[in-house]
């Protein structure tokens, strides 16, 4: 793809973005810029640069159908940014789970996974939005998306394990809560492989997770988010700490 094609094709996709944005509800008025890193190994993420906004895009990502999906889901959270939502702002967040690593010694794989889980928490929120610019072949495009977030086998490692569980719980919850059905009894079937040797109380900790994250509210203020992040991260504190079983993986 040459310089010149790919600027085109950056550009009428984010303007198709933004339209999508506007039409239903959720205008984005900062500047937004798309740019190619293409030594990046994720798909894309954004950053504020001062008042503006750079969405930066994977080299590979260019031609992926979920490069749309990719730019809806990063100016979801610009669109949160711009409305200083508690979930984006960073205080209580970043307050809540830095007293959690605190008080508990955590290590920093340990604090790692407690910011892995609040990430699922926030794309979760944000994807309401996402969702509501979807038309029905983008949500068949994002539940295949989602399935290969899916893991079905356990490592041994309780810190590793409990991030491959909220990810699960992630994944799911974000279709159920959406109602698309596409790829979510196979998802399941994954799943409980995972949780059929992790043992039973990881199950219940899972359907809680799950409960949590498909339940979460993105018109949370500051006090609800952080009693609601509290509940949620001693949940994942008690996956990490979980060993039964695990012998037999080893």
């Amino acid at each position: 793809m040459s310089s010149t094609t790919r600027d085109a094709h950056l550009k009428e996709t984010l303007d198709w973005a933004l339209s999508r944005m506007s039409g239903a509800g959720y205008p984005v008025q900062s500047k937004v810029s798309l740019v190619v890193d293409p030594a990046l190994k994720f798909m894309g993420y954004a950053k504020q640069v001062d008042s503006a906004h750079l969405i930066v895009i994977a080299g590979w990502a260019l031609d992926s159908e979920m490069l749309g999906g990719l730019v809806l889901h990063e100016l979801a959270h610009i669109y949160h940014i711009e409305r200083g939502s508690p979930t984006h702002t960073g205080g209580v967040a970043e307050r809540t789970i830095e007293d959690v690593v605190r008080r508990e010694g955590l290590s920093e794989r340990e604090a790692r996974s407690l910011y892995d889980a609040f990430s699922h928490l926030q794309n979760i929120l944000v994807d309401d939005i996402v969702f509501s610019c979807m038309k029905e072949r983008d949500h068949r495009l994002a539940a295949r998306f989602f399935m290969e977030w899916v893991s079905d086998r356990p490592t041994g490692d309780p810190v590793v394990d409990a991030t491959l569980v909220v990810r699960n719980a992630f994944a799911i919850a974000s279709l159920k809560k959406r109602r698309v059905l596409d790829t979510l009894d196979e998802m399941r079937v994954r799943n409980d492989r995972l949780l059929s040797v992790l043992g039973d109380g990881w199950r219940k900790d899972f359907e809680d997770l799950e409960r949590f994250l498909e339940q979460a509210k993105p018109e949370w203020g500051e006090k609800e988010l952080g009693e609601a992040l509290k509940e949620y991260l001693s949940k994942v504190l008690g996956l990490m700490s979980r060993r039964k079983g695990l012998e037999d993986l080893k």
